[in-house]
């Protein structure tokens, strides 16, 4: 039997996201070799549950945020289990307790970013010593575990995530916005949570004013919702902007596309990203990205070919790069298609998919 045991599975968010695609993935290598695999989710509402990827159905159990439920069920799996593959650093002391009552258990840990890059728990750093592998989505976060937390190289391999299979280009609904049609539209996408202040929004928000100036037409649309909200309203008060900074809170996925349609520039120069999924789909739909120059999307961003980076909190230079964006429509096109053409080749479904399964089936065949 094999198991996969993740945060969550039905929230928005790039872990919940690649989460899903390894949950499908191990359900559908185990079902190819004629054995069974279990689902199981920490925080998503207690019970039965189900999500689709690439329009197939899978099923699992969720623990409705109870660690003790959730331990004392994969306990009672551990005898049976032959493998387990964990969606977060956070989960993988379980995989040591399972080796208590199962000692030939292997298992494998997701490393997604911040939450690898620096010092975690004893208990996380034992069982992350005591991994079958740790498989990190970029270079940058590969080379953090190793060096960070100590694990050996040979047990570290990359998976770049891919996009969603179901997320296409075609939209279900006229444009989101109303905005006049000639408006230029900066476009981020992300949570807005006070203990990830380091998105880069704010770094937008300041630097709006310079391109206004530029670019009149100019609206700057955030996607997301969290407790960060109400400070970066603030903000955009404070720098007199606040009538072209658009918050529209969260939004479902088949709604998502639309904005990424309407934009013309997708930012987010965030000094947090593991790797980025949402620059994949706003590459994905031939849109030219502004990454900051740090961590996974350092790696994914080809600096003047599908956008730009920029240093962190770095407003002038955001600005500048902007407005180049917005006023050289050659220029967009040119980088919002090269962007395109390196999803399809490098970062779809299919080759997450081909990739994770031969990880692990090198290891337990």
């Amino acid at each position: 039997m094999w198991a996969g045991v993740f945060t969550a599975l039905s929230e928005i968010g790039g872990i919940q996201q690649v989460s899903r695609h390894s949950g499908a993935v191990l359900e559908e290598m185990a079902r190819e070799r004629g054995e069974s695999c279990l689902l199981l989710s920490l925080n998503d509402q207690r019970g039965l549950q189900t999500f689709v990827v690439a329009n197939k159905e899978y099923s699992f159990r969720a623990f409705g945020r109870s660690k003790l439920r959730l331990v004392f069920h994969a306990i009672c799996l551990a005898p049976r289990l032959r493998a387990v593959y964990f969606g977060h650093v956070h989960l993988a002391p379980l995989g040591l307790l399972l080796r208590l009552f199962n000692h030939g258990l292997r298992y494998w840990v997701a490393g997604h970013g911040v939450e690898v890059w620096y010092p975690v728990s004893f208990t996380q750093r034992l069982a992350l010593r005591g991994v079958t592998g740790v498989v990190a989505v970029s270079t940058f976060t590969r080379d953090r575990v190793i060096t960070v937390q100590g694990v050996p190289q040979d047990k570290v391999v990359v998976l770049s995530p891919g996009v969603d299979p179901d997320f296409d280009d075609t939209p279900n609904r006229k444009d989101p916005l109303s905005l006049p049609p000639e408006s230029r539209v900066i476009l981020s996408v992300g949570r807005l949570v006070s203990s990830e202040p380091g998105k880069g929004i704010d770094t937008l928000i300041r630097a709006l004013a310079k391109v206004l100036r530029a670019v009149p037409n100019s609206f700057y649309v955030v996607v997301g919702d969290g407790d960060d909200r109400p400070r970066l309203e603030r903000l955009a008060r404070d720098h007199d902007v606040e009538d072209r900074v658009l918050f529209v809170g969260e939004v479902k996925a088949d709604q998502l596309k639309n904005y990424y349609l309407r934009s013309n520039v997708f930012a987010m120069p965030s000094r947090q990203e593991g790797f980025g999924l949402v620059f994949l789909e706003a590459m994905a739909f031939g849109k030219p990205v502004i990454a900051a120059n740090y961590g996974g999307t350092a790696e994914l961003v080809k600096d003047g070919v599908t956008g730009f980076r920029v240093e962190y909190d770095n407003v002038d230079l955001l600005a500048d790069r902007l407005i180049c964006l917005l006023l050289d429509e050659n220029l967009s096109a040119r980088m919002g298609e090269a962007g395109r053409h390196l999803v399809k080749e490098n970062y779809t479904f299919e080759r997450f998919r081909s990739r994770l399964t031969r990880i692990l089936g090198d290891a337990v065949s």
